[in-house]
């Protein structure tokens, strides 16, 4: 899959949407190559800004990561939180829920 092209979770989409899926799927990969990963609460956690997932999906903006990440909370699917170390920074960090990792994990994908 090159650059242009994004692949989404098809029941992620069922539950929730196609804009849900493709961030899903984002930080689903996040998770597997990022440096920014942490171990809490007995999940891995990856660490990264809304601006971040703009850059790497162009065709949403901050406001719609934002709304699409409460839907996957708001679903069972994420969960957010803030571990960092600097009082200032604000940065999110997502992991998947039992629910979410089964969907992502037993389900078909669309590339």
């Amino acid at each position: 899959m090159n650059y242009n092209e994004r692949k989404f979770n098809m029941d992620i989409a069922a539950v929730c949407g196609l804009r849900e899926a493709v961030i899903a799927d984002f930080i689903r990969g996040l998770q597997v190559t990022s440096d920014e990963t942490t171990y809490r609460h007995g999940y891995f956690w990856v660490k990264c800004t809304q601006k971040t997932i703009t850059v790497h999906i162009p065709f949403l903006t901050e406001d719609m990561v934002r709304h699409s990440v409460n839907k996957l909370v708001e679903k069972g699917i994420m969960k957010v939180g803030v571990f960092n170390d600097d009082k200032f920074d604000h940065t999110y960090w997502y992991t998947f829920t039992a629910y979410g990792n089964e969907l992502l994990d037993d389900s078909r994908c669309f590339d």
